[in-house]
């Protein structure tokens, strides 16, 4: 009897030191909001964060580059997708580990017993699972295709939250470049309805057109405190898409630098090639369907049924009695055709998914570049027609200065140059937003050098 207890003791004490105990942890609305409310871009973690990817501690301005490993630093969405490669990564733990074997103990008495003989039976029994067929490994090779899938979200998501602060800082661009020319345009605006009013009282032009400049002024005066609003409304998006509150981005210096400047020439071909192969969303879904094959092997490896075998104890009455059991499961009713049917439809999915998004993504290129060379077209065109505005307002001053042209003219004129301004901006802007989703088409910026493009692999940067 000392043996069988020394066994159940020793088994107990080997399941209970491998066990893991329950830490809670708490979730409180009010800490996580002073947490966020808390964040600054001059927070210690993200200094160390920024030096760990060659940025300096301190600049004049933050750029689109230093921006993005801000958001990298503090977004949320991030972290979420983190967290879920944290839980794929473990899924390739379990999917590696082999089945526990299973201990029975099973006490019989017998009240027949004869006199001078224990009627206990006690009966102990451990059972060993073998899996065959290659079925762990198929399995691991799936989790392992799962979690490649799940780091390449993160890519995926890492290049989302760029794209997303591009469009906020270009958004704060576009609202104070707007606002400043608002601002220059409002008083010229201003002397021009103040002249007409002079020519009214002189009995030059009606009543009618000193109210049409008055209505103009009046729309511009409205246009100004929009765009006064609008670069509120911006600065809060690019504070939101960081992952800061907007008093964090309160006198913070911003440089537009590689957002109003086109990019260096670039293959359309090169870049259709890069995008349909090497894409995070791509690489993702190339992964799921190899992770698919994995699955579609194990549903096959099931066809072959698993061994389990084990020795048993038995103490009958005082005598001890050895055993070795052996099982197996038969595969008298099917052999696991349904499954691998599913597993068979699956893989066509995910091929078919794959297929589907390489589509989607070579349109999208040659949209965004077909979008983009348009704006660079557009482009040219308005800063030819400024200089032909210009060469008209340099006229009609001089014209002005020997008095032959009245000043309401001169300042008409100034007013049409400042309307082109504002058409030139607008055109810039589209060329800013054409050029980023091109980048988004393609996942990797347009100004990397030609080597970068037709290397094969994805950077890790």
């Amino acid at each position: 009897m000392s043996q069988p207890r020394f066994f159940l003791v020793a088994l107990t004490f080997v399941v209970l030191s491998g066990c893991m105990t329950y830490e809670p942890r708490d979730l409180s609305p009010a800490t996580t909001q002073a947490q966020l409310e808390s964040r600054t871009l001059g927070d210690a973690g993200l200094k160390k964060f920024l030096a760990s990817h060659g940025q300096p501690a301190e600049v004049e301005s933050w750029d689109l580059a230093r921006l993005t490993l801000a958001a990298f630093h503090f977004n949320p969405e991030l972290d979420v997708a983190r967290a879920q490669l944290a839980g794929a990564e473990a899924g390739v733990r379990s999917a590696a580990a082999r089945p526990n074997p299973t201990f029975a103990f099973t006490p019989g008495y017998n009240q027949d017993s004869a006199a001078g003989v224990t009627p206990w039976i006690l009966d102990y029994a451990l059972d060993l699972p073998l899996e065959l067929a290659g079925k762990r490994t198929y399995r691991t090779a799936e989790a392992q295709h799962q979690a490649e899938a799940a780091r390449l979200e993160v890519a995926r998501l890492a290049w989302s939250v760029r794209a997303s602060v591009r469009r906020a800082l270009s958004a704060l661009h576009a609202a104070e470049a707007t606002a400043g020319l608002w601002r220059n345009q409002t008083p010229l605006l201003a002397s021009a309805a103040q002249l007409v009013d002079l020519q009214v009282k002189a009995g030059e032009v009606s009543p009618l057109e000193a109210a049409q400049a008055r209505i103009t002024l009046n729309r511009a005066e409205l246009a100004a405190r929009e765009s006064e609003r609008g670069l509120t409304t911006a600065r809060s998006r690019l504070a939101e898409t960081i992952g800061l509150p907007l008093a964090a981005l309160a006198g913070v210096p911003v440089s537009y630098r590689g957002l109003d400047e086109p990019a260096a020439p670039f293959e359309v071909a090169e870049a259709r090639r890069w995008a349909a192969q090497n894409r995070a969303d791509l690489l993702a879904a190339l992964a799921i369907y190899a992770a698919s094959q994995s699955a579609l092997q194990v549903e096959i490896a099931r066809q072959y049924p698993d061994l389990s075998f084990g020795p048993g104890y038995q103490l009958d009455q005082g005598e001890g009695k050895w055993s070795l059991g052996l099982g197996v499961t038969l595969p008298v009713f099917h052999q696991n055709q349904g499954p691998i049917a599913v597993a068979q439809a699956r893989r066509e999915a995910a091929a078919a998914r794959f297929l589907a998004l390489q589509n989607r993504v070579l349109a999208e290129v040659d949209r965004a570049s077909a979008d983009y060379s348009a704006a660079l077209a557009d482009l040219a065109t308005v800063k030819s027609m400024r200089a032909n505005l210009e060469q008209q307002a340099r006229t009609i001053r001089a014209q002005q200065a020997a008095g032959e042209t009245s000043r309401l003219e001169l300042t008409r004129a100034q007013i049409e140059l400042a309307d082109n301004a504002r058409a030139e901006l607008e055109i810039r802007l589209r060329v800013e937003n054409a050029l980023g989703a091109l980048e988004d088409a393609v996942q990797r910026p347009l100004a990397w050098p030609e080597s970068a493009w037709r290397s094969s692999n994805r950077p890790s940067g």
